[in-house]
C-alpha cells in the first residue's frame, strides 16, 4: 500500500533540537507513522512551526517535503498549499501515486489539497484522522461563524467532510455526523506503547502519604488549574501532587501554589525513561479535562501511558474514553464543581494495595487491545475496504 501524509510530525534530528515541540502530538503521530509504513510505503509531508530553521541535511529523505513559512499560519496557508500542490505534481510525473492520503486533523493546508484530490485524482482515498475540533458539532453564532469564514482557506469542519472517504476519529462523538452525511466512520484512538517508557518503573512507597501524578499541557483544555484548585480547597487533604510537564499557565501556577507543601513541580522531560522513573513515586494518575474547550471531541492520548505505567487512573467523564475503559478507572463527572474534590477525598481513604492493584489490571486487560500495531492493522483493514 502507497500512503501519502500530511500532518504535523516532526523528525526525530529536528524533535532532538526543538525539544519543546516534543509533545504529546509529535509522540502520536510518529507512533502512528512508523506503524503505517509496516508492508507500506509512506511518503511525509511536515507543515512546520514558522520558528524552526530547517538545515541542509533535513532535506535528505526523498519522501519527506516540508513546508515551512515565514508569516502566521492563516497567511501561509495558501502559500504552502501552492508549495504542496507543486510537489505533488512532480511526483506523480515520476510515476508515483499514492492508494490513499491521510491527513491529520482539520486544516486550512489540508482541506485545500483534499479538495484539489478531490478534483484531479478522485480515486484516491482520502482519510481525515479527526482527532479534535473546537467547534465540531457545536452551534457557531452568526458573528464567529462569520469570522472565521473571513479566514484564507477556511472551510468547517460539517463543509469539508464529504471531501473524504472515510473519517478514522479518536472520538465517538464525531460519528454521528458522519452517519448523517453517510461517511465512513472508524473509532481510531490511538495505541499504547511502552518503548522506554517503562525501564526505569519501580515500585511506589506503600506506607504514608499517597501521591497524584500529573504529567502533560499547562493549558485551560487539560484542567491543571482545576486539578490544584481542588487540592488548594482541602487543606486538610492527606495527598501529594507532583506536576509535570509545561505550558502557558506554568509560572502563574506555580506561584498560586508556593505556599503549598502539598503541591510540587518537576518541569518537563525530555527524556521518555525519565518519565518512567518520575512515575515510580506516584500512586495514582489524573486526567483532569473540564468540560467545554472540545474536550467531548478528543481522547487525551497520555491516558494510554498512565495505563501503561500499571498506576491507577483518576479521570474526567467523556464518552470516548468511558467506552473505551468502563469501571477499569476511577471516574468523576467534571459539570459538577465538586466532583474533583469528592473524587480525591475517596482515593485518600482507598488502601494503597487496592490503587495499584487497580493499576495493574488496566494495564493487564487494555495492553494488547489498544496496541499501536493492533489499531493499525483494524485501520488498514477498514480502509481496504472502503
Amino acid at each position: 500500500m502507497e500512503l501519502l501524509y500530511l500532518g504535523f510530525y516532526l523528525p526525530t534530528n529536528l524533535v532532538a533540537r526543538h525539544p519543546q515541540l516534543n509533545g504529546a502530538g509529535q509522540l502520536w503521530e510518529s507512533r502512528l507513522l512508523h506503524n503505517l509504513h509496516i508492508n507500506s510505503e509512506i511518503r511525509t509531508v511536515s507543515i512546520l512551526d514558522r520558528k524552526i530553521q530547517l538545515e541542509k541535511s533535513d532535506h535528505e529523505n526523498p519522501n519527506h517535503y516540508f513546508l515551512q513559512g515565514k508569516f502566521s499560519k492563516d497567511i501561509q496557508a495558501p502559500l504552502s498549499f501552492s508549495d504542496l500542490r507543486e510537489k505533488y505534481i512532480a511526483w506523480r510525473k515520476q510515476g508515483w501515486k499514492p492508494e490513499c492520503f491521510f491527513v491529520y486533523n482539520s486544516h486550512p493546508i489540508g482541506n485545500a489539497f483534499v479538495r484539489f484530490l478531490a478534483k484531479n485524482d478522485p480515486d484516491i482515498k482520502r482519510i481525515l484522522f479527526f482527532l479534535d475540533s473546537k467547534y465540531f458539532g457545536e452551534e457557531i453564532g452568526f458573528f464567529k461563524r462569520l469570522r472565521l469564514r473571513l479566514k484564507p482557506f477556511h472551510w468547517f469542519d460539517e463543509a469539508m467532510i464529504p471531501y473524504f472517504h472515510g473519517i478514522a476519529s479518536a472520538s465517538f462523538s464525531s460519528k454521528r455526523f458522519c452517519d448523517d452525511r453517510r461517511i465512513p466512520w472508524h473509532w481510531f484512538p490511538g495505541g499504547a506503547q511502552a518503548d522506554d517508557l517503562l525501564e526505569n518503573v519501580g515500585s511506589p512507597n506503600m506506607d504514608g502519604i499517597k501521591q497524584i501524578g500529573y504529567f502533560g499541557s499547562h493549558s485551560d483544555y487539560a484542567g491543571l488549574r482545576e486539578l490544584i484548585d481542588a487540592f488548594k480547597n482541602n487543606a486538610t487533604l492527606p495527598l501529594t501532587l507532583s506536576i509535570a510537564g509545561e505550558g502557558s499557565q506554568t509560572k502563574e501556577l506555580q506561584e498560586s501554589t508556593a505556599s503549598d507543601p502539598r503541591i510540587q513541580w518537576v518541569g518537563f522531560f525530555n527524556e521518555r525513561r525519565d518519565l518512567g522513573q518520575w512515575a515510580s513515586s506516584c500512586h495514582v494518575f489524573v486526567n483532569p479535562r473540564p468540560s467545554g474547550y472540545g474536550n467531548e471531541n478528543n481522547f487525551p492520548s497520555k491516558v494510554f501511558d498512565y495505563m501503561q505505567l500499571g498506576r491507577c487512573v483518576l479521570s474526567s467523564v467523556t464518552p470516548t474514553l468511558k467506552h473505551a475503559f468502563g469501571d477499569s478507572m476511577i471516574w468523576y463527572d467534571a459539570k459538577h464543581p465538586q466532583a474533583l474534590s469528592k473524587a480525591l477525598v475517596d482515593i485518600s481513604e482507598m488502601s494503597t494495595t487496592d490503587l495499584l492493584h487497580k493499576g495493574e489490571v488496566l494495564r493487564e486487560k487494555y495492553s494488547q487491545d489498544y496496541s499501536w500495531s493492533e489499531t493499525v492493522n483494524n485501520l488498514k483493514d477498514w480502509i481496504r475496504n472502503l
